[in-house]
């Protein structure tokens, strides 16, 4: 394993003995305001899932999905049908829309939300795994009505960073006045709850460090990146779907997700495929997957790549891996900045798992590094629009890929398996619960 990638220390074992350690317990993962989001999916369903059905004596008894939402949109019927399809894709756990009226505070909300808990894990101890700061704040409500509970905070990224970077500025130092009000209320929002949480875990190891820069210890936090339950590429899917797309003997470049701004597509995808078709003209074309197939039409025709070098997509959910697998690398070219430099994709694990070899830029967080030294992708000096030589990059990665692809394919198939699998991160994600549970007692 490379150096990028070395693991903290597990977190510290309870030392409340044997009996502590063996006990039953429930896991009530509380995603809050989100049940909407197609990461809920691979992110949440996927990985309760599989703690939920791993064999180990740390195995929890119970495992549930909390969708806190406001009433209006609990009872609507979008969320009863999101609910219903969640449910499906994890059949181990059970999924339960936990409703709240919104002119009352959590506190006053919380007896009635742990009643139709109780309903489902009964008198277990209980840990609240909490994706980000929002589900914190209901656990901490909740957990007065259960006899013993813990909580594990999920931080999947620096939300105080994203909300300078979202307007322009790359850290407090720069912002304005307004804006380095709000990132202050943010953090101070994330230190309460990180303050209540007896295990902090996270996606990367710049984000631990982040963390850490907060005063959470490393004996409180593990590493656990953004995962897949297994690997997805097949051969007989790649041509499948190749030839459903008419995608013939091209170099195929994929992209997958949303249009925001640290997402770079306008200043790295664009500008990348402009020169690839230029050099390349009809033997590259561009795949993208992505609900905001509008929004990237226009970034690529305005940036200058025309309607025959690319193919805009939104497939659903269960569909992505296949079309990724028609790939032959995947893009994730960002410029460098404070959140970057933290930051670690979720698109990563799912490329990697499609058998997509990865071209990232230098510079933007530990990716770089983690892709050179497994042979599983190509670093480019190209963050964002910042490159010197953009046609010398653009063609060495092309005639790379070309040379190199099948054993580069390969390399990302074997650094999925290692890094990016729910089932490496079992034991790591089950001792962060009984340290939760030992903290809070």
């Amino acid at each position: 394993m490379t150096a990028v990638m070395a693991r903290p220390a597990p977190i510290a074992r309870s030392s409340a003995g044997p009996q502590a350690a063996e006990a039953p317990y429930a896991v009530v993962h509380l995603v809050a305001q989100e049940s909407g989001k197609p990461l809920i999916g691979p992110q949440v369903l996927d990985h309760m899932q599989w703690q939920a059905v791993a064999p180990g004596a740390n195995s929890p008894r119970r495992v549930v999905v909390g969708l806190i939402e406001a009433a209006r949109v609990a009872t609507s019927p979008a969320t009863g049908r999101r609910a219903r399809e969640l449910q499906k894709r994890a059949p181990g756990v059970r999924v339960a829309v936990l409703p709240y009226v919104s002119r009352f505070s959590a506190a006053a909300n919380a007896p009635f939300l742990a009643a139709r808990l109780k309903q489902l894990i009964g008198d277990l101890p209980v840990v609240f795994h909490c994706r980000g700061e929002s589900a914190v704040e209901w656990a901490v409500a909740l957990r007065p009505s259960f006899a013993r509970g813990g909580i594990v905070a999920d931080i999947r990224g620096p939300w105080p960073e994203e909300l300078l970077f979202a307007r322009g500025f790359d850290g407090p130092a720069r912002a304005d006045p307004r804006s380095l009000r709000d990132y202050h209320v943010n953090l101070g929002r994330l230190h309460d709850g990180l303050a209540h949480a007896g295990a902090v875990i996270s996606v990367s190891a710049g984000m631990l460090d982040w963390l850490e820069g907060l005063g959470v210890g490393r004996d409180r936090m593990a590493y656990v990146p953004c995962c897949v339950p297994r690997v997805t590429y097949t051969s007989v899917a790649r041509e499948r779907t190749r030839t459903r797309l008419a995608l013939g003997t091209k170099l195929v470049f994929t992209y997958l997700g949303i249009v925001t701004r640290y997402q770079h597509v306008q200043g790295g995808v664009v500008p990348f495929m402009r020169e690839a078709a230029r050099q390349l003209g009809d033997d590259v074309h561009l795949l993208v997957l992505t609900p905001d197939v509008a929004a990237v039409r226009g970034m690529l025709e305005e940036g200058g790549v025309t309607a025959r070098h690319y193919t805009a997509l939104h497939v659903p959910q269960d569909e992505v891996a296949e079309h990724l697998a028609a790939g032959d690398a995947g893009l994730l070219l960002r410029e460098s900045s404070r959140l970057t430099r933290v930051v670690q994709p979720v698109k990563l694990g799912e490329y990697l798992a499609a058998g997509l070899p990865v071209v990232v830029s230098r510079g933007a967080g530990t990716v770089d590094s983690l892709v050179e030294d497994a042979g599983a992708g190509v670093v480019v000096a190209l963050e964002g629009q910042a490159c010197d030589d953009v046609p010398g990059e653009v063609s060495r990665t092309c005639a790379i890929l070309r040379e190199q692809g099948d054993r580069m394919r390969d390399a990302a198939l074997a650094l999925c398996e290692r890094d990016f699998l729910w089932s490496r991160y079992t034991n790591v994600v089950r001792d962060a619960y009984r340290h939760a549970l030992a903290w809070q007692s």
